[in-house]
């Protein structure tokens, strides 16, 4: 009975883990969201800051990451491959359902923020505007940025930023806003060890500072933390809105609606299921 018991638990993490990829690559999906859905985000966390403040690791913390890990690689490769496919092969529907996602995560963010305050709209319109100013002058359009040493700068400070990921926004939010998003793609469907271990030192090096941060904001400041990032997110729709590259038509309009149904539905649904999991329902 233990043995099935022990295998049963290794097939939830891996699976835990393969579904925390997906998270890792759709935006409007966080790793953080699947992780708390299926209750391993505190020890996740728990066994990460022990990893990174070389700390003395239990033998289940290993187990839990490297299970997590044989679930994440898998996923991250496969999803990469599939996104970066309907990317070039159906650009207009995969933003759309981008949007959807993003929209359904901004009405779970609406509804972790307990209080309405002026000051939480104060702190939504920073977010909005931390970002939007990225939108008219996008990084990628920035001559410098175009060299080597400026994307390794650029993919850096994604893994950096990145790293700062809360269960209401995603780590691929982070890339699309820094225009990073479709070249880290490919990096991982091509293997470049460069980008990916350039990236990975600056995710964990971000992980290392933003994690007690992070943690002391939702903590102390829980609505407006919320505020803040559902204004990030707000902007983030305007870097993958579909109709920058497509015309309005009738035929159009009409996917567009259907698709961002489907992607806040499913959003919304994770949103849902995670907060059932959080409640023990």
């Amino acid at each position: 009975m233990k043995e099935k018991k022990r295998y049963s638990f290794y097939v939830r993490i891996i699976l835990s883990g393969f579904f925390m990829g997906i998270g890792m690559i759709l935006p409007g999906i966080s790793w953080p969201a699947i992780a708390i859905m299926t209750g391993i985000y505190e020890p996740i966390v728990l066994a990460l800051n022990k990893l990174i403040s070389f700390q003395k690791m239990e033998k289940s913390d290993v187990v839990l990451l490297f299970l997590l890990a044989t679930g994440i690689v898998p996923s991250i490769f496969l999803m990469s491959h599939l996104v970066l496919k309907f990317l070039v092969n159906f650009e207009f529907g995969i933003y759309s359902i981008f949007v959807g996602l993003i929209i359904g995560t901004i009405y779970s963010i609406y509804k972790q923020i307990k209080r309405k305050s002026f000051d939480e709209l104060i702190w939504f319109l920073v977010g909005l505007a931390v970002i939007l100013p990225l939108f008219f002058r996008p990084i990628g359009n920035i001559s410098f940025f175009h060299k080597d040493i400026g994307m390794r700068i650029v993919d850096f400070s994604s893994g950096f930023v990145a790293s700062a990921s809360l269960p209401a926004i995603g780590d691929s939010i982070t890339l699309i806003i820094l225009g990073n998003y479709e070249r880290l793609l490919l990096a991982v469907k091509n293997f470049d060890l460069l980008t990916l271990l350039i990236f990975s030192a600056g995710f964990l090096s971000g992980f290392w500072i933003f994690i007690k941060i992070v943690g002391t904001l939702l903590e102390k400041y829980r609505s407006q933390t919320f505020s803040f990032i559902g204004g990030l997110m707000i902007s983030s729709i305007f870097f993958i809105w579909p109709f920058r590259t497509s015309s309005y038509t009738f035929k159009s309009v009409i996917l567009f609606l259907i698709l961002t149904f489907i992607g806040a539905f499913i959003s919304i649904y994770f949103g849902i299921v995670m907060t059932r999991g959080k409640n023990g329902k």
